[in-house]
């Protein structure tokens, strides 16, 4: 539905809508919550003051992960870069790059951009059992980001065998039905 969202023009407001229910979950809950956000949500000012005004609000900046989206390459660094100093720096949010391993997503945005978190794409992992391509491509991914002091969070991970091999790989969190059927929480 993101899709028809966006050739209808109405993306964004779902993207404000996210944002408000998100801040106010924070503070209810006193609960981490994460929000994906796109380069075109970034590049939006209407969606940055919106973040800026909501984190203002309820004051609860720490509790925010902004987990970066990739809808296509990203072009604008700088924009990229001032999003992620101010709710960073004054806000206390987190940053992940969701995803990592599809699409345009590598290495260099990793080291160019101050990314909290890595979530690699539920493609590589959920093979990671199955494909000694996957098991080798996430051991670099894990050796890489635990240099640098990046937490990795494989997505996917719907069966016990994947849950382990993820585990053994030195994976910091995992995220799929073998974990927890996603659930509103409030």
């Amino acid at each position: 539905f993101l899709d028809i969202a966006k050739k209808t023009k109405q993306y964004s407001e779902i993207t404000k809508k996210m944002i408000k229910f998100a801040s106010e979950m924070a503070r209810k809950t006193n609960k981490e919550v994460s929000v994906n956000i796109t380069i075109e949500d970034i590049e939006n000012s209407e969606i940055v003051k919106l973040i800026e005004q909501e984190l203002e609000k309820y004051g609860c900046g720490h509790l925010i992960v902004f987990e970066i989206t990739e809808t296509e390459e990203f072009k604008n660094y700088h924009a990229l870069r001032s999003f992620i100093e101010l709710v960073k720096n004054r806000f206390g949010s987190k940053i992940a790059m969701d995803d990592f391993g599809s699409g345009y997503s590598n290495f260099e945005n990793i080291l160019e951009l101050d990314f909290d978190y890595l979530k690699i794409d539920g493609s590589i992992v959920a093979k990671v059992d199955s494909s000694k391509q996957s098991d080798i491509l996430i051991e670099a991914i894990v050796a890489f980001c635990q240099k640098l002091e990046i937490k990795t969070i494989a997505e996917f991970v719907a069966t016990e065998a994947i849950f382990e091999k993820v585990k053994q790989k030195g994976i910091d969190f995992a995220q799929g039905y073998h974990v927890g059927i996603p659930k509103a929480d409030y």
